[in-house]
């Protein structure tokens, strides 16, 4: 009797977990598509969202959120093992830095106009110029030049990261030393590239640098590696020509400070980053814009014979287009702000941080939170732009013809601000009025002609690509 008592109640347990597993399995089922519904369509607690053009522009405004992400390892390694540089520090020490930095660039023409920066840009411009219409002549022109087909945007680095070369160094690069521009802008792209992965992953886990390139980490540093070569080799010979009494450019000013600097905050090592830091956009953002524009052109190429009657109206082909033809360019320029618009070169702009306890649009937001400004988002707000996703430079323009207020953010906003936006403004106005004052451009068959073609990284670069160019 008992043991038929104790097989009944065994068989009831059994009974009773055969209905129970598929339950549990039921439960456990509904529990994860309820967290995977809150993840995806609520707002995670204390965090708001920063897409809008007022959350992203109050970010950008107030200096509890200057913070960068300072403690990262891999940024660290780039730079000696240190915080160094302006992109990826904050506090005291960075705006020191950067104060430093413009008050002292700014003697040399950068950031405001003048009159001999702006020459000397168009004589780089009438050096890439008479490249495209004569002709290689040195070894690194003749990579990136066969016949009437250019590689892009490797044919731009010279003549957009020369004057910035200039301003540091106090002397251009000739035409015969165009070599080191090309290296620099490669190492520059093969950087920026590598930290798409590097930005993400490594960022959260270190030990994920020991994976060689599976994360973009070897290629990280090799860009690093080839950018602080050739800054120290250049160092070296400025230090030995220095005089205290002669200012030839910024670096110059530079170990002035050094020398009389009790701190020791301004070091070799941090000039080194510095320079590399003040560079950095010259070869990548410029290249980047323009590349991406005659992309645009090429595939729109109504738009391309509109700009190019406006530039032959106002400018003609005895000269070449100067910042005073800007204002009667607005085509040009609204093809620019659309360019820059519909292709966010920094999508989420460079990680910000707050630096103490604060609130953002009635969100608490603790001290050291990483705070993300979605200007891709931003850029692609249908509430600001109606069709984002239409390529329509017209956008930027009054009935009239006359420009409109530019609410796209390209260059970021408020202390964070690229300190080159006015030089960058220039040089691609400049460039593409000269560009498209004289050749058309046409794709070649097995090239990354899609506006898709990107190689994604903290900066978004067209695909390089051989274009065909033909004499107007």
């Amino acid at each position: 009797m008992k043991n038929t008592i104790y097989l009944k109640s065994a068989h009831l347990v059994l009974v009773s977990r055969a209905i129970m597993s598929p339950l549990l399995v039921v439960i456990c089922t509904l529990l994860l598509v309820y967290k995977l519904y809150r993840f995806l369509y609520d707002k995670p607690p204390n965090t708001p969202p920063v897409n809008d053009y007022e959350s992203i522009k109050e970010v950008l405004s107030r200096s509890e959120f200057d913070g960068r992400l300072t403690n990262v390892h891999h940024i660290k390694d780039r730079a000696f093992g240190k915080e160094l540089g302006i992109f990826f520090t904050d506090g005291d020490k960075w705006s020191e830095l950067r104060r430093f930095a413009l008050r002292h660039m700014r003697d040399f023409g950068f950031g405001r106009r003048q009159e001999k920066l702006e020459s000397e840009i168009m004589d780089e411009t009438s050096i890439l110029l008479d490249i495209l219409k004569n002709g290689p002549v040195y070894d690194g022109e003749k990579e990136i030049l066969k016949g009437n087909l250019a590689l892009f945007p490797d044919i731009l680095y010279a003549s957009s990261g020369n004057n910035i070369w200039n301003i540091l160094f106090g002397y251009r690069l000739d035409r015969t030393e165009h070599d080191i521009l090309l290296r620099f802008g490669r190492a520059v792209t093969l950087f920026q590239s590598a930290n798409d992965t590097t930005g993400g992953a490594i960022f959260q886990y270190e030990f994920l640098k020991y994976f060689g390139n599976m994360f973009g980490y070897k290629n990280h540093m090799k860009g690093s590696n080839i950018l602080k070569e050739i800054i120290q080799k250049h160092l070296e010979f400025h230090k030995i020509t220095f005089d205290k009494n002669n200012d030839r450019g910024f670096i110059d000013n530079y170990l002035k400070k050094m020398n009389e600097d009790e701190a020791n905050s301004f070091t070799d090592e941090e000039l080194i980053i510095l320079l590399i830091d003040i560079l950095m956009p010259a070869f990548s953002a410029l290249p980047g814009t323009i590349t991406h524009t005659i992309k645009y052109l090429m595939h729109h190429p109504r738009v391309m014979e509109k700009v190019q009657n406006d530039i032959d109206n106002v400018v003609g082909t005895g000269r070449l287009a100067t910042w005073e033809d800007r204002k009667h360019l607005p085509y040009l320029e609204a093809i620019i702000r659309e360019v820059m618009r519909i292709e966010t070169l920094l999508p989420l702009s460079i990680i910000h941080r707050a630096t103490e306890n604060t609130t953002l649009k009635g969100y608490d937001i603790p001290a050291g939170t990483p705070v993300v400004t979605n200007l891709a988002a931003l850029h692609y707000d249908p509430d600001l732009w109606g069709d984002p996703e239409i390529f329509r430079p017209e956008r930027f323009l009054k009935e009239n013809g006359q420009l409109v207020k530019d609410f796209s953010l390209p260059f970021s906003f408020g202390r964070r601000l690229c300190i080159g936006e006015t030089y960058s403004r220039y040089n691609l106005f400049g460039t593409l009025a000269v560009l498209l004052q004289n050749f058309n451009f046409f794709f070649v068959e097995g090239e990354p002609s899609s506006l898709n073609d990107k190689e994604s990284g903290i900066i978004v670069m067209p695909k390089e690509l051989w274009i065909r160019f033909e004499l107007r």
